[in-house]
């Protein structure tokens, strides 16, 4: 469902989607709808010619609308979802979180690959950082709003938050894929957000270190034959040991850094890790 603001002067009056976008873009008011409908009615006009003819909305400003609009995708309504407003992107595509992700998604993942390609792994590794959810949540649902099926996979072992960012409650998840499901399937569940499925961190197991290193989560999500085309895993501020196992066989790694609190001593023992299970660390962010 496209996310409508509840006191937009369109009200119900059967505006398409990428018009309610225009009027909620630029503040189009009541008298201002009112002058458009009763030119379009006149003459004939579409909404997008008449807001320009009229002079209500400046050319470039209606461009930019437009190609913002078609780079969201499909937005939700948190409050009807039960998606926290931590999802910036699911639901406002001007957020500059939103913007600055959208960016690196066009870098991380490109459409021709996601069409034809094999699925696409990328682990998320914070070092020294909590922000793992809410990157990895927020860039997940930006990839899905392209229009490809995808996984956001929650083997934050130590702050598993993935389930509570989308109001879901799951009772499978890593750790049963880890543990020999087998019926790898029951892990995946749907989320608010179309396009997106959910593999929660799971209920706790023994030895669970020891695990992730003999098991391959990465195979064990490839292995999962639902047609998804990408799959972000959010792999938290865990040991470089636990980390590194978690990202073997993946395709990158994107690294969370956060000034003055990521320890370098903490990079210089993970990024040999990474190097020695051939896992390339295809991007970073800064956080201030």
């Amino acid at each position: 469902m496209r996310l409508r603001s509840s006191n937009r002067p369109g009200g119900d009056a059967g505006y398409t989607d990428l018009e309610t976008t225009v009027i909620d873009a630029n503040g189009i008011g009541r008298d201002d709808l009112d002058r458009i409908e009763a030119y379009r009615a006149r003459t004939g006009a579409s909404f997008s010619e008449a807001v320009v003819d009229l002079g209500v909305v400046a050319p470039d400003h209606l461009q930019r609308t437009i190609a913002t609009h078609a780079e969201a995708g499909t937005l939700i309504d948190p409050d009807q979802t039960g998606v926290s407003r931590a999802v910036v992107a699911a639901y406002a595509p001007d957020d500059p979180l939103t913007v600055k992700l959208r960016a690196l998604r066009s870098t991380l993942f490109v459409p021709d690959d996601l069409e034809h390609g094999d699925m696409r792994v990328l682990v998320v590794v914070a070092v020294g950082t909590d922000d793992a959810p809410g990157v990895t949540a927020n860039l997940a649902t930006l990839v899905a709003q392209l229009g490809y099926p995808g996984l956001l996979v929650d083997a934050n072992f130590a702050a598993p938050t993935q389930h509570a960012l989308f109001g879901l409650d799951p009772v499978e998840g890593v750790t049963s894929l880890l543990s020999g499901a087998l019926d790898r399937e029951t892990t995946v569940v749907a989320t608010p957000v179309p396009n997106l499925s959910l593999i929660a961190a799971g209920p706790a197991i023994a030895a669970l270190p020891e695990t992730v290193e003999r098991v391959s989560l990465v195979e064990q999500i490839r292995a999962i034959r639902l047609g998804h085309r990408f799959a972000i895993i959010d792999a938290g501020n865990q040991p470089p040991e636990v980390t590194a196992a978690i990202a073997r066989g993946a395709d990158g790694v994107l690294l969370l850094v956060e000034r003055e609190r990521t320890p370098f001593a903490a990079l210089e023992t993970l990024l040999p890790r990474l190097e020695s299970n051939d896992i390339p660390v295809v991007g970073s962010i800064l956080i201030r």
